[in-house]
């Protein structure tokens, strides 16, 4: 479903537009962008969106089946980014990971929600506080949204890190090192480090034909490469 659908002027929310068909045709006519948010949209809700802003079908179907290691991948005129947010449950001192696609083109933004963790309403209400940041347009959205995950990140391997000293005392006390808790507790931790780095690492090393850093290099061709 939709969760929010504004334009975007000179860094600041205008009144958003009545029917999300004419937000990009409106954004472009007053010279700004179109930000539209999706939790979890159907083949069928989404259908529309993918018509109105002529979205890649190879992004669309990545983006309504989900399941998704974190990638960037290069189209003629869009990019589609999915980043993989992570949150820790300290009750069950669990990592669960979600997923946020995010569409860019030239005058707008489409991000697609999966999951409960990370929503982007925060990171919405932030941006709309700092006009001149959301004045450079929809790459500014991208970097809001990739810097609040990757700030998580930190967070959940802080919380990880305490979990790991905590067994490390508890495996390293006289009476505790042998107990079936203690290896259960082994496991379950080793089983949250997998959750994480799955979230928090591409599945494949960057592609040769993409620019190294401060280097020359071809823009890299998406899925279309198979180096």
């Amino acid at each position: 479903m939709i969760v929010d659908c504004a334009i975007y002027r000179d860094g600041r929310r205008t009144q958003g537009p009545q029917d999300f068909s004419d937000a990009l045709d409106d954004a472009r006519a007053v010279g700004g962008f179109v930000w539209i948010g999706l939790h979890e949209p159907t083949e069928k809700e989404f259908a529309h969106v993918t018509q109105e802003f002529a979205l890649h079908p190879l992004a669309v179907e990545d983006a309504l089946k989900a399941h998704q290691r974190p990638k960037l991948e290069v189209y003629d005129d869009s990019l589609f980014l999915v980043l993989k947010p992570v949150v820790y449950e300290p009750e069950s001192d669990a990592v669960s990971s979600g997923e946020v696609m995010v569409f860019l083109g030239d005058s707008f933004v489409l991000t697609v929600r999966h999951g409960e963790g990370a929503p982007l309403a925060a990171v919405r209400r932030r941006l709309e506080h700092e006009p001149e940041m959301l004045a450079k347009g929809p790459t500014a959205v991208v970097y809001a949204i990739a810097d609040a995950t990757v700030d998580h990140y930190l967070d959940v391997a802080t919380e990880l890190q305490t979990d790991l000293e905590e067994l490390e005392t508890e495996v390293f006390s006289p009476d505790g090192g042998g107990s079936r808790n203690t290896a259960s507790r082994i496991y379950t931790f080793k089983r949250q480090i997998l959750e994480f780095r799955r979230a928090t690492a591409p599945l494949a090393p960057r592609c040769p034909g993409w620019p190294a850093p401060g280097g020359p290099g071809r823009a890299c061709p998406g899925r279309a490469c198979r180096s």
